[in-house]
């Protein structure tokens, strides 16, 4: 599983922090965070400065999730890759920029009950271009694993959405957000009969974008939801509109129209 792999320590050059190792950080401390809480003897623990983890994700550096398999292999997760380590040296398997998918359980093997029981542990990992990767023999740490895999994927497509937005949109779009979560637009009763959200619940979309999964429906419809009621609702020649939006109702149609196509796939 480690033939045409490289030293980690032959690759200790500076990456400079993209916002997606920031998230996947937070997210491989959550995850497994929570899974130890309900499992303590889960066979994977936090590393807080792994000799093997990555040295700039800020403060996250060194940050890593070590796991015992249970037939004595043992893998490290990183905000930016998975590696075998085999003695003091750690081996990058998968950086997840080159991960598209992942199985649990194969189709084949769903079918022969027996045969998944005895394999219930194991994930299929596949990278871009490369052959499928098995781990095998994961234990109890198989089930956080999933869910981080699931988040990889997640954030890289959020990557990639971000880099077929410009800058001066993403930062459009993002104020059409904090205008209705914090702008005089919209009454509390206003937001839960128009959007069906609380106050609150508004202020948090608003505080994450664009850190959050850029693809996902929900997000897209609340942004023309939001819009159609601004150029509806709201004088663009006020000063409420210049201090908040900052830009023609057209310009802002704009904008949510090349977001939806871009998230929808349509470019």
């Amino acid at each position: 599983m480690v033939d045409g792999a490289t030293d980690s320590r032959a690759r200790k050059r500076y990456v400079p922090m993209t916002m997606v190792d920031w998230l996947l950080t937070e997210q491989l401390v959550q995850i497994f965070r929570d899974a130890k809480s309900k499992r303590p003897d889960l066979n994977a623990r936090l590393e807080d400065l792994s000799p093997h983890g990555e040295e700039d994700v800020l403060a996250g550096a060194g940050k890593a999730v070590h796991i015992d398999a249970t037939d004595g292999s043992v893998y490290l997760l990183t905000p930016r890759r998975l590696l075998r380590i085999v003695g003091d040296s750690a081996y990058t398997m998968l950086a997840y920029p080159d991960l598209v998918g992942y199985d649990w359980i194969s189709p084949e093997m769903s079918e022969k009950v027996a045969l998944k029981d005895a394999h219930f542990d194991r994930l299929y990992l596949y990278p871009r271009s490369e052959p499928p990767i098995t781990l095998d023999h994961l234990g109890q740490a198989v089930y956080p694993m999933m869910v981080f895999f699931a988040r990889v994927l997640e954030y890289q497509s959020q990557k990639v959405l971000l880099r077929r937005l410009d800058d001066d949109l993403v930062e459009l779009l993002g104020r059409i957000l904090a205008a209705a979560a914090r702008g005089p637009f919209f009454s509390d009763e206003a937001l839960k009969e128009l959007f069906a959200r609380s106050r609150e619940s508004m202020q948090v979309v608003a505080g994450m974008w664009p850190r959050m999964n850029l693809a996902a429906p929900d997000l897209r419809e609340l942004l023309e939801r939001i819009t159609r009621e601004l150029t509806r609702r709201v004088d663009p020649t006020s000063g409420d509109w210049s201090e908040w939006i900052g830009a023609s109702p057209e310009k802002l149609e704009a904008a949510v129209e090349v977001f939806r196509r871009v998230s929808t796939g349509e470019v």
